[in-house]
């Protein structure tokens, strides 16, 4: 049985949890964060998510002996199925020919990613992938670190605009055993796996990219780029705004069927299964993770930082300071709450700001 938390504690989650708009109340009468990464439900907390995960990826590239490393950002996407409007979108840009014969601009964005025939469109072939993703990856990065033996990673899992999965990876591999970009690239996109479900054969896309780049370099860019990919993942799937196309929200909703209809395991009773991935157009992997520290690994992180060492580093602060914060007043304490909860997430806007003008 637990000990019953002490008054330090309780005002130190208290305060961690302030900001947060949908706080919840433990059976000890704590409030702690709702802990939501999508913006849209809760934006304090989907910032402290995406600074988090932002601290961590920079852990694995700033925090370490640099000099001894390769590092690269790798790209994989899933496959087609079927064909979709291709829309650009800068506001002075004219894309190609679409399939539909029109050269769409990004007035018509509402069309992006939707299916030139929504008849012809594998709905089930697209949430089954998203199903299956996540095996795709663990056989991915099983494949390469059989051939290169020191492969850290830290991933982000990104949706595109047709409802499927696509990942950007940072990589870093010992210069001594380092390949180039493109036989890295290969080695990831050729990987396959088969479906723990019904076997079928899971495989990325033709569509790859892999850039080598120096920690002392771009390295800080391409934080930058990751830590846009993350305020990606903190909005919800679904369009927001009243313009939305009607042909948005039929795609969404034939996922969504696809989704309920598919079995999530070779046990699964679709109709009554109460697993996400049958809300989640099919996915089930983590948004964001890295590979982790073991007995014989260093991990992503150099430092060994990870969510649950930022959250007790935060209580520990706070601690450490409580004397301060109770002879404060409400006005240091609402101070207090800032720091603890948004130092971390400013700084990164701080380093990482000047950076953006560099990235397309």
């Amino acid at each position: 049985m637990q000990d019953a938390p002490t008054n330090l504690e309780t005002g130190a989650a208290e305060v961690i949890a302030r900001g947060c708009v949908r706080p919840i109340k433990t059976t000890t009468g704590v409030w702690v964060r709702c802990g939501s990464r999508i913006k849209s439900k809760c934006e304090s907390c989907a910032e402290l998510y995406r600074g988090d995960w932002a601290a961590i990826a920079r852990s694995g590239i700033f925090d370490g002996p640099v000099e001894d490393y390769r590092f690269y950002l790798l790209t994989l996407t899933a496959p087609s199925f079927g064909q979709v409007h291709r829309v650009p979108r800068a506001d002075d840009a004219r894309g190609a020919y679409c399939g539909c014969g029109l050269q769409h601009r990004a007035t018509d964005a509402g069309l992006r990613g939707v299916p030139l025939d929504a008849s012809r469109y594998d709905y089930l072939g697209q949430v089954a992938w998203n199903r299956d993703a996540g095996l795709l990856w663990d056989r991915t990065r099983r494949r390469i670190r059989d051939r290169w033996d020191s492969f850290e990673y830290f991933i982000v899992r990104e949706w595109q605009d047709r409802g499927v999965l696509h990942v950007h990876v940072l990589v870093r591999i010992a210069r001594a055993e380092a390949p180039e970009a493109n036989v890295l690239c290969t080695a990831a996109r050729t990987a396959v796996a088969a479906s723990k479900v019904d076997g079928t054969l899971v495989q990325w896309g033709a569509q790859a990219k892999c850039d080598a780049f120096r920690a002392d370099g771009d390295g800080a860019k391409t934080i930058w780029y990751l830590s846009k990919a993350l305020n990606y993942v903190m909005k919800d799937v679904v369009h927001q705004g009243k313009d939305v196309h009607p042909r948005v929200w039929a795609h969404l909703a034939a996922l969504e069927r696809a989704a309920r209809s598919i079995r999530c395991a070779p046990d699964c009773v679709p109709v009554s299964c109460p697993s996400r991935v049958h809300q989640r157009y099919g996915a089930r992997s983590q948004v964001v993770s890295a590979s982790r520290r073991t007995k014989h690994r260093t991990g992503w992180s150099f430092t060994g930082l990870t969510r649950t060492v930022q959250r007790r580093l935060r209580r520990e602060w706070f601690l450490s300071n409580a004397a301060d914060f109770e002879a404060g007043g409400a006005e240091s304490q609402a101070e207090y709450s800032v720091r603890v909860v948004e130092s971390r997430v400013l700084r990164l806007r701080r380093e990482l700001a000047p950076c953006s003008a560099a990235v397309p």
